[in-house]
């Protein structure tokens, strides 16, 4: 039927996929489909191709909601070779709404094809009406899934999307796909979506060789990764949870000989995009990231996914091995588990994924009171997470709630708000027994892809003969025994790796900071040995002990010289606290006396301070640290390194408000913070 329009692409013999000439045909014809296939299958294909007979009978363009920067830059790469132009809108570029009407008219008048746009684009009113002038020739929802609440990657603005399909003409088609969607996703997908036809096809993955190995520790982890990255040919990807993790761990490889880089949503565009183009041009051993390198990320010859973590459902694990062995015979995927922080960590962001009723009605009180206020002064007087402030007032927007000005200023709108609660615990409940369903795949005994692709609702689950269960004792592509030396080799580097302190540089009402403190060092992560030794010391015993003194010392005697700061011009400062009055005071004296320079208990805070971790959002944070924090003794501190002393940091306005209070009082040669535990954590 279109078999011409394939061989015109990919020449003479090319053949369609089970499934792909059927979905390019209900397209064509003005339907609307939602296609449900495995990483690999070539869900592209299906709406560039059908784009492409579109776009020569004369019709619109091809609009594609795309949730991912990094997926969307694959993807405009992709179009070049079925002849297509693509431009994108996105957070990033084209920010002034003349430079996206340039956009608009280009793909009107025919020199653009297909229009990426992110989804937050449709939270601008401006763009929005502007996107009402676009001649659209096919609708397409790439990772679908994320339209579902119940979607492993749910985004609010995903919802804003039902609302274009509803004002489009019945006549124009609409295009779903996803490759991760159990059959309650789908009938979600299908109720936003309206009248569609569901094509689905079975999950299975003859190229990916499964396994699954319980690490409880780091040190474990890491050794079993460098260890079996020598046996890897080609490259890969690491998944991490957090982004100080995806850091160190490439600090690691490259501490070994790999070629390795984090990847992450903090990283500058042009960042990415290099670290995206040497993993493609195989320039890099492995990128070690976060979920920001997920979804739809198409490189045909990944050779191995490693998880140092367990994702929080079965349907992001399925995803993100998905990157691996699309045109290639074998790929190795490994999820390394254990460790009683890793169902902590995937608990709060499960529990946290949906706003509790109790924030929600604060923010609408105080808008209720208060007409038109900027997001800094919601934040100033809420005591609620900034994150969490940011997704109540998105879900808020959406559903119309609220609104918001040309000046960005919020209002409670005349639509009655009416409690979502039981609807969001609803959601909730379902994620919590889907990263139980991860956790019986890590004790399963069966067939790993079997039980994956079950627990999808693949109705055609087999047994794939190729992982380790299925394989047994033949299972030879990792080594997982590791020897007493490679968990010490590991040992020594965390010892002598630095967990840096970064400054902060702006205020949280954005204004420019005007003194800053130099990097700064924590001893340890709070979920590692010595962080669990220092949280002992300070809610069991009362006070740190002599292993926690010997540790920081040896480790600040390296960070000092590699910042070539002379230990003789050095003055330790103690941070102070009213409940632990004499706790890090005490340390810090016994750290100076260990390090031989001078110790300066100079800060001292004011009765009736509200305890930090109380605060849940910058700006009560740092509006807290400057009304309480002040020098209580004026001693001449001209001429030295000052090190700030605490125990452990997090928000890090401590530190930045010290350094400012010390330096505008005196000629101060730099100011370095130290902790004994980073508590951050998250991204």
């Amino acid at each position: 039927m279109y078999l011409k329009e394939l061989e015109k692409v990919f020449g003479h013999g090319a053949t369609y996929r089970n499934g792909q000439e059927k979905a390019i045909d209900r397209i064509v014809k003005g339907e609307r489909v939602l296609v449900v296939q495995k990483t690999g299958w070539g869900k592209s294909l299906v709406y560039f191709l059908a784009t492409k007979i579109i776009r020569e009978r004369g019709d619109g363009v091809t609009l594609i909601i795309s949730p991912l920067l990094a997926l969307t830059r694959n993807q405009i790469e992709s179009t070049e070779k079925y002849g297509l132009n693509a431009e994108c809108i996105n957070y990033q570029f084209n920010k002034s709404i003349k430079a996206k009407k340039e956009i608009i008219n280009r793909c009107n008048t025919g020199d653009c094809d297909v229009l990426f746009i992110t989804p937050e684009q449709l939270q601008n009113k401006g763009f929005v009406n502007l996107l009402s002038e676009l001649k659209v020739g096919l609708f397409v929802v790439d990772e679908a899934h994320c339209i579902s609440d119940w979607g492993h990657d749910f985004r609010p603005d995903y919802r804003r999307i039902k609302s274009l399909i509803d004002i489009l003409p019945m006549n124009i088609p609409v295009l779903a796909t996803t490759a991760t969607a159990n059959d309650r996703v789908v009938n979600d997908i299908v109720t936003q979506l309206g009248r569609c036809e569901v094509i689905r096809g079975d999950l299975q993955r003859d190229s990916l060789y499964l396994h699954k190995l319980e690490l409880p520790t780091s040190k474990e982890k890491y050794a079993w990764i460098v260890k079996n990255l020598k046996n890897m040919n080609g490259s890969g990807i690491i998944y991490a949870t957090t982004i100080k993790e995806c850091e160190r761990l490439a600090i690691w490889l490259r501490y070994n000989g790999f070629d390795a880089h984090a990847y992450h949503g903090n990283l500058k565009e042009e960042v990415k995009i290099d670290l995206e183009n040497q993993l493609i041009n195989n320039n890099l051993k492995v990128l070690v990231s976060t979920i920001a390198l997920g979804m739809g990320f198409d490189k045909e010859d990944i050779e191995f996914v490693f998880h140092y973590y367990s994702p929080k459902s079965i349907v992001e694990h399925y995803q993100q091995i998905g990157r691996a062995g699309r045109n290639i015979e074998q790929a190795v995927c490994v999820l390394l588990y254990g460790g009683e922080d890793e169902s902590k960590i995937n608990e709060h962001f499960i529990y946290n994924s949906f706003p509790k009723e109790v924030h929600i009605n604060l923010i609408l009180d105080f808008l209720k009171e208060n007409d038109g206020v900027k997001l800094s002064t919601i934040e100033g007087n809420v005591n609620i997470n900034s994150s969490i402030i940011n997704q109540i007032i998105k879900l808020l927007l959406i559903d119309g709630f609220i609104e918001k000005d040309s000046k960005n200023n919020y209002s409670c709108s005349l639509k009655l708000y009416n409690s979502q609660q039981n609807y969001y615990e609803s959601v909730i409940e379902k994620k919590i027994l889907e990263y139980n369903e991860l956790l019986e795949f890590q004790r399963t005994e069966e067939c790993q892809m079997m039980f994956l692709t079950r627990a999808l609702n693949d109705s055609n689950s087999i047994r794939c003969g190729n992982c380790s269960t299925c394989l047994g004792r033949d299972w030879s592509f990792t080594e997982d025994n590791l020897t007493t030396n490679e968990i010490k080799n590991v040992s020594d580097f965390f010892e002598m790796n630095f967990i840096k302190i970064d400054p902060r540089m702006k205020t949280s009402k954005q204004g420019k900071l005007e003194y800053t403190y130099q990097v700064g060092l924590a001893l340890s992560y709070y979920h590692e040995e010595l962080g669990r030794l220092a949280s002992d010391g300070k809610y069991r015993t009362g006070e740190f002990s002599n292993l926690l003194v010997k540790a920081s010392a040896d480790k600040l005697k390296r960070f000092l010289k590699e910042k070539n700061i002379n230990i003789e011009k050095l003055v330790i400062v103690p941070i102070p606290s009213n409940r632990r009055p004499q706790l890090v005071p005490e340390f810090a004296n016994r750290l100076a006396t260990k390090l031989q320079c001078f110790y300066a208990h100079i800060l001292a805070k004011r009765e009736n301070e509200p305890e930090q971790k109380t605060l849940l959002n910058r700006t009560l944070q740092e509006q807290s640290i400057r009304d309480y924090l002040y020098i209580k003794e004026d001693i001449d501190l001209s001429n030295y390194h000052v090190l700030l002393v605490d125990d452990f940091v997090d928000s890090r306005w401590t530190f930045t408000v010290a350094t400012e209070l010390l330096c505008e009082k005196y000629d101060i040669i730099t100011v370095t913070p130290f902790a004994l535990a980073d508590t951050s954590g998250s991204d």
